[in-house]
């Protein structure tokens, strides 16, 4: 998956009972939610940051009966929209220079508390792959690709991943980590340590480790599935669970991932054809979460920074009706 960029993804959950109780019941209960990618790439977006209008983006999302609302902290450019003390130390880049100032989770939060809707965070596995200096500092090859981790750099990574989960405790209910990949060597240890980092902050935290497109349960320390689809309609849930772990997907809202449109979309767009309606309710018949990915206006692009636009904030309301 892949500047400042956004991505609404709704998220639909499948409804079956696990049987015990389970960390990620409130996911399921909760139906679906919204993802979104901001990705500053440089010090210009960075700063946008800073105007992101948490409270327009909580009344859209309100609107459409969203329940949680997944938020990047960073990716690839190793610009990030939090302060981290321990990647700055890490990296030797000045405070504000590469995470920004405003720290947008806690203010997304008091913005979503309000109405009821729960924040989660999305992260990549290893160190930003377009940074050569972050991946220097953390002992990673350098070049502008995912590079392999091991055991020592994965321990680094977790103390950075922990600074925010403890900074952020039980406001922050799950997360959501990318680049899972086998060719870099991610493995069951990797994702134990990860997962430890998260629930030194909050216990009861839930988390998914992204192997690429597919849904499948990729590690015993997962709550519930990645599942990044570029069709979720074409894969019926026969259950809520898939190895014990809940089932729930991701796609995106517009034309492909990380578009600001929404014409053609080739899984939730055409919410009104016979196909999608009965997709939706074979989805919340077996107890599944289906996701959408979008991008948020920015002022120079003609709306408030952080709204969804109308366009794309619309696109739930089929699948609220349906839900």
């Amino acid at each position: 998956m892949q500047k400042l960029k956004c991505i609404p993804t709704p998220i639909l959950l499948l409804t079956v009972a696990l049987g015990a109780a389970s960390s990620a019941d409130w996911l399921r209960e909760a139906k679906y939610g919204a993802f979104m990618h901001v990705l500053p790439s440089d010090a210009k977006t960075l700063a946008m940051v800073d105007d992101f209008d948490v409270e327009r983006l909580a009344a859209q999302l309100e609107s459409i009966g969203a329940k949680y609302f997944v938020l990047t902290l960073g990716q690839n450019s190793g610009y990030f929209n939090a302060p981290n003390a321990a990647y700055d130390r890490k990296t030797g880049y000045r405070a504000g220079e590469r995470c920004s100032k405003r720290d947008l989770p806690a203010d997304l939060w008091r913005a979503l508390h309000a109405r009821g809707i729960r924040l989660m965070l999305y992260l990549p596995c290893q160190a930003p792959n377009e940074d050569r200096r972050a991946q220097k500092a953390f002992g990673l090859p350098q070049g502008k690709k995912d590079q392999p981790i091991d055991p020592a750099f994965a321990q680094q990574w977790a103390s950075v991943i922990q600074v925010w989960a403890d900074r952020y405790g039980d406001r922050v209910s799950g997360w959501w980590f990318d680049g899972g990949y086998d060719w870099v060597k991610f493995n069951e240890s990797v994702a134990q340590k990860y997962a430890a980092a998260v629930r030194h902050g909050n216990p009861h935290a839930i988390v998914t480790f992204n192997p690429g497109v597919s849904l499948v349960r990729h590690t015993q320390a997962e709550d519930y599935t990645a599942g990044e689809l570029n069709d979720p309609f074409a894969m019926i849930p026969a259950s809520s669970s898939v190895d014990g772990s809940q089932w729930h997907a991701l796609t995106f809202l517009g034309t492909a991932w990380a578009q600001r449109d929404t014409v053609s979309c080739r899984a939730l767009g055409r919410v009104g054809s016979h196909r999608h309606r009965e997709g939706r309710r074979d989805h919340v018949r077996h107890g599944a979460e289906l996701g959408r990915d979008g991008r948020p206006h920015r002022r120079d692009l003609g709306g408030p920074d952080g709204a969804n636009g109308s366009g794309q904030a619309s696109r739930p309301r089929p699948l609220r009706s349906g839900t």
